[in-house]
């Protein structure tokens, strides 16, 4: 399953389109480390009206922001956003390590993140905590999962972080792909067997090709900002991992991103997104896309949440044709 990334800071998508209200959607608190009044102003009961969604909530308490913007989002504040938002699942305050950290001070992280855990643990009612599980080499997975389990046996659902840098590198060059498939299986295969009966999440995915190939590594549930990313930046989402301009645009490198193409427009014609099924021209549908980041942004959504769901029906045998 898919949960969608939104800023609470940002024009929320699901206005403007509310047939994606009932999808599945992600906040963070990391959009209120530098705007603290936001843990008193937006990250409460009326959360859900402000993100204007009907469907499930996951709260991530911002850990990997908290940490590489220079944070000081506390235990107490995470403690309490928790416990008034009203979320169906929310991930615990965690420190995540970084390639250059030392072995001492990925270890020192590792001992403040369970420690946290511990902490909401005994602390968070209402929702379901997830633990989120690190480590840089298999050994330190392994431990980690462990001081976990004399927390909590069997959590509801356990988060595998770590994976943004790592992911987002993987289409450098195809032994970096090769690397981050591997590491991927290798993080998703070792936490299931310590978790058999938890759901499990991996954090920060990002495009339609990563999340299909954490699907496919055995993850339950992922979570991804890319679409909003690739709104941004002017381009959509099509099937099957591609992404392309809608409109011309200056850019350094005119080989980054291919513009729409014969078979995209037929792509297009057929597309059962909110904006294009708003379109009844082909060029009605480019030029609403071209022209507006909110309608790439639901429109990627869309095409992300309708490529999640038939490569979960694949990767669980099941016949997307006559799938309930």
């Amino acid at each position: 399953m898919l949960w969608l990334g939104q800023s609470a800071r940002t024009t929320v998508v699901t206005r403007e389109y509310p047939e994606l209200a009932n999808g599945r959607w992600m906040a963070s608190l990391g959009d209120a480390i530098h705007r603290p009044r936001m843990l008193d102003t937006v990250f409460g009961p009326s959360l859900r009206e402000r993100l204007s969604i009907a469907g499930p909530l996951m709260l991530d308490s911002g850990g990997f922001t908290n940490m590489t913007r220079g944070g000081s989002l506390t235990l107490d504040q995470v403690a309490r956003a928790f416990k008034t938002v009203g979320a169906d699942i929310v991930v615990s305050l965690d420190l995540p390590p970084l390639a250059h950290d030392s072995v001492d001070l990925r270890l020192a992280k590792y001992m403040r993140t369970t420690e946290n855990y511990a902490s909401l643990h005994g602390d968070v009612l209402g929702a379901i905590l997830a633990p989120v599980l690190h480590g840089v080499t298999p050994d330190e997975l392994f431990l980690n999962c462990r001081a976990i389990a004399g927390i909590e046996p069997n959590p509801q659902w356990v988060c595998v972080g770590g994976q943004v840098p790592l992911l987002r590198q993987a289409g450098s060059t195809h032994r970096a792909g090769l690397e981050a498939r591997r590491s991927l299986q290798e993080s998703i295969g070792l936490v299931r067997a310590q978790f058999p009966r938890s759901s499990l999440h991996v954090l920060g995915v990002g495009s339609p090709r990563n999340v299909q190939m954490a699907l496919a590594a055995g993850a339950d549930s992922v979570d991804s900002i890319g679409w909003r990313r690739a709104a941004g930046f002017g381009t959509i989402f099509l099937p099957g991992g591609t992404e392309r301009f809608v409109s011309p645009r200056d850019r350094k490198r005119a080989n980054s991103r291919k513009y729409l193409s014969e078979d995209d427009y037929e792509a297009l014609r057929i597309c059962g997104c909110p904006v294009c099924r708003r379109g009844d021209r082909l060029q009605a549908k480019i030029d609403a896309l071209g022209a507006s980041y909110l309608a790439r942004a639901a429109h990627n959504a869309w095409t992300l949440i309708e490529e999640t769901a038939a490569s979960d029906c694949m990767h669980k045998g099941f016949d997307t044709e006559n799938a309930d």
